[in-house]
């Protein structure tokens, strides 16, 4: 069926954007005029052409996820769906997000299914999201599937909330100690210059080195400020290519003590996709290239990849994740152990709720060991500053008593 986007103006002349798959532009009219919109301009896109900047935008999670608790409520009290939508339209403070559901509510009026006019809007709805949907209503449990993406997406946005927790310290004090060591050596240090240089004592190492480093930035500073910023971009686009991407998504995974907190949050969240696709009823292939596009690192998602194309010729999930060597053992045992058993949905729920056990301590532990370093770098910044300072005066009146 041919995808549609329009403009149309409701009946209190509100401008109205959206996407809407119809036979044809008379089709179309007929189905806004059903949503009481008015058709005012349509152009016909192809299957993978963009969505126009609207449904480009991000909703918050907070909103998608009261979205979907609402909707299963609603599908699981008996409401037709599109009756369900044009209410949770209505009650979504979000502009966005209430202008998407009128979408979704022209296009099934217009005879789409749920999951085709939620894949409308891939910046609002994911490829999880949809792909959870069409499974439940494949396999006529729609209810039980968006019960289980109300879980997974409170789970996602607890799991935010934890490592917003965890990095707020961290980063405040990161944060003071760059400040400190701008306004140190920028407004600071080079008041009290004129005065060492001009006094007749040797000074002390320390204040010599703080010398240096002030005069290094006021000579130098837009050419440092130059370098970072061309180092900056020159990471960012070395990132945006697939190569770039692997190498340095390799390298965190590789950061000690960070590392393994990266890994760990990486491996859960391939747990709990998987295991959300699998619940639903997704073929394990289709799901396995799902979770490769939604996985945020790419060593991951490339391991993802290699065992789905294993699989599709014929090995086991469970040997050919262990061939690539990024996923812990307890996860490999605990897959080869569904494999065997013929329940894979049970283990990967178990493996999810392990992780959602550890993940915490993880977070703690890495960032127990994150504070002190920083709190020590402050420490050693504001140390050192009045080391050369107390040094290089007590060198200058100790000069001026010999000589008195």
């Amino acid at each position: 069926m041919p995808r549609f986007e329009y403009q149309a103006v409701d009946d209190y002349g509100r401008r109205v954007r959206g996407t809407l798959l119809a036979h044809d532009e008379s089709a179309l009219r007929d189905s806004l005029s059903g949503a009481f919109l008015h058709l005012l301009s349509a152009e016909e896109r192809s299957a993978g052409a963009a969505g126009t900047p609207l449904f480009r935008k991000k909703v918050k999670k907070g909103e998608l996820i009261q979205f979907t608790f609402l909707l299963r409520t609603l599908v699981g009290s008996g409401v037709p769906l599109v009756t369900a939508l044009d209410d949770l339209g209505q009650q979504t403070e979000d502009a966005v997000l209430k202008e998407v559901v009128q979408d979704v509510r022209c296009n099934i009026q217009s005879g789409a299914s749920l999951s085709d006019a939620l894949a409308l809007h891939p910046g609002v709805f994911p490829d999880l999201y949809v792909s959870i949907v069409r499974a439940g209503e494949t396999s006529g449990n729609l209810e039980e599937a968006v019960a289980d993406l109300v879980k997974f997406l409170s789970w996602q946005e607890e799991l935010s909330g934890q490592i917003r927790h965890a990095t707020f310290y961290p980063a405040t004090v990161l944060t003071a100690v760059v400040g400190l060591i701008f306004v140190l050596f920028s407004f600071v240090f080079p008041r009290f210059l004129q005065v060492f240089k001009a006094s007749r004592v040797v000074l002390p190492l320390p204040t010599r080195v703080v010398i240096a480093v002030s005069e290094f930035f006021r000579d130098r500073g837009l050419l440092v400020l130059a370098a970072v910023a061309a180092t900056a971009i020159g990471l960012h686009v070395y990132r945006s290519t697939e190569a770039g991407r692997l190498r340095t998504d390799g390298w965190k995974l590789r950061i000690p003590v960070v590392g393994e907190l990266l890994r760990a949050l990486e491996v859960s969240q391939f747990c709990h996709f998987l295991a959300s696709l699998f619940r639903a009823g997704v073929e394990m292939t289709l799901s396995l290239s799902i979770v490769e596009r939604v996985v945020g690192n790419r060593v991951i998602a490339g391991a993802v990849r290699h065992a789905r194309e294993e699989l599709l010729a014929g090995g086991s999930l469970s040997t050919s994740l262990r061939k690539s060597g990024e996923f812990p053992p307890i996860v490999l045992r605990m897959i080869s152990v569904g494999e065997s058993t013929g329940h894979l949905d049970e283990t990967l729920e178990n493996v999810s709720q392990y992780y959602d056990r550890a993940i915490p301590r993880v977070i703690k532990k890495t960032f127990a060991v994150m504070e002190p370093l920083v709190t020590l770098t402050l420490g050693v910044v504001v140390l050192g500053a009045a080391l050369s300072f107390f040094l290089a005066l007590y060198k200058m009146v100790g000069s001026m008593g010999a000589t008195g």
